[in-house]
Parts: structure tokens; sequence; C-alpha cells
């Protein structure tokens, strides 16, 4: 309960950020008119015209604020997924759930794994927009972030895939066109114990948060986020 009325208290902040500016051009728009009205007893034809068409200006961009949308990063889901062709490796996916607050779509979303300076790309649940997707309004989607190893052939012991032997990774993140066939072929995170998601959108503002790896629980935790 106290988290959705945060929630609502942030996305009012945002939103009167947006109505300053249309109020500041509202401002600079009637009091011109007013002092022409006081200073000519009339509002001058000319100036009331030329007002008009500047008025259009800060009501189209009240209203892009107004139904734009509002990405938010509301937690995570762990969904089991298997690897290999026989599906002999069993991982725990931390499927990051990301929401549209706005009243319309947010367009061409994208999630980025972050680590550093440096920046990856991950995937969508959504088979049809694995590397972009559409969040509609009032509705979410599920970001493949990362998976925990489960069971198959250990990570404690080496494996053959090709030439050479390498161990399994415990911690495993998919590219943006969705999980490799192998878990050697998946980005490896063993040796990473925090990071930060961020989601972008061609519409609407960017979110991210601070990821946490929790190796004894096989999950991920997020810390604080920020849009």
């Amino acid at each position: 309960m106290h988290r959705k009325m945060k929630d609502k208290i942030l996305n009012m902040v945002k939103s009167l950020i947006g109505y300053k500016r249309v109020i500041l051009s509202g401002s600079l728009i009637i009091v011109p008119l007013g002092a022409s009205y006081f200073y000519f007893g009339e509002l001058n034809p000319v100036i009331a015209v030329i007002g008009g068409l500047l008025l259009s200006i800060p009501i189209r961009f009240f209203w892009q604020v107004y139904t734009s949308p509002v990405l938010a990063i509301r937690g995570v889901e762990l969904r089991i997924c298997h690897l290999g062709k026989n599906r002999e490796w069993e991982y725990v996916a931390n499927n990051i759930i990301v929401e549209n607050r706005g009243r319309s779509a947010a367009k061409n979303c994208k999630g980025n794994i972050v680590v550093g300076d440096g920046k990856e790309r991950v995937c969508w649940t959504v088979p049809k927009e694995r590397s972009n997707a559409t969040i509609n309004a009032k509705d979410e989607e599920r970001l493949y972030f990362c998976a925990f190893y489960k069971s198959g052939r250990t990570h404690d012991g080496p494996m053959v895939i090709g030439k050479g032997e390498q161990e399994v990774p415990r911690i495993i993140a998919p590219t943006e066109e969705g999980w490799q066939p192998e878990p050697l072929k998946c980005r490896q995170l063993d040796e990473i114990e925090t990071c930060k998601v961020l989601v972008t959108a061609d519409n609407a503002e960017p979110v991210e948060a601070q990821i946490k790896f929790n190796t004894e629980k096989g999950k991920i935790e997020i810390v604080t986020t920020q849009s």
C-alpha cells in the first residue's frame, strides 16, 4: 500500500514538472494579451490572433505530457528455463517486470545490463518482440535479465562443448536475440556482484534500477530505482 502511494506521488510530481513549463508558456502569452487589453481598452485583433496561435503550443505540450507513457520497474519474476538440445540444463530465469503507468503506448522499448561504463542489450519475453517491445498503457512486459544455475551437468565440474573443457557458468544473461542454446554461449555474469538495469523507449523517459546478485538465494534483488 505504501509503495503504491509513493509511486502515485512520484508520478504526480513528474506530471507537475511537465505542467510547470506549460504554465510558464501560458503566462508569457496571457500577460501580453492582458496588457494589450488594459492599454488599448480592447483586445487588439492582431495580438489576439498571434496570441491564439501561440496558445496552441502550450496546450499541445500539455496534452503530450498528460498522455505520455511513464515507465516503471515493478519487481522481479522467477521462472524455470531449460537450455540444451535435450533440455539438460535447468536455470532459474529472473525476469524484470516493466510496466507503463502512462496513458499511451511506450514504443521501441529496449532493456540493458549496465556494468560500470559498459552497456549490453538483453531481450523481452515476447517472442515477436525480443529486442524491441511495445508496452501498452496500463500494461506490463517482462524483460529476460539473467538466470541462475539450478541443475544439469554441474558447474563445479568441467564439461565439453566443441574444443576444450570449461565450467558451466552459475549466472548467465541472454543477448538481445534471446537465450542461446547452451550456457557457455550465453553472457556470463559469475564475477559480477552488482549492476544496473536500464530501460529506454522512443517516447518515454528512461528508467533504471540498481541490481544486486544474491547467489545464495539464486535471484537478483532490486536495491533502488530511478527514472
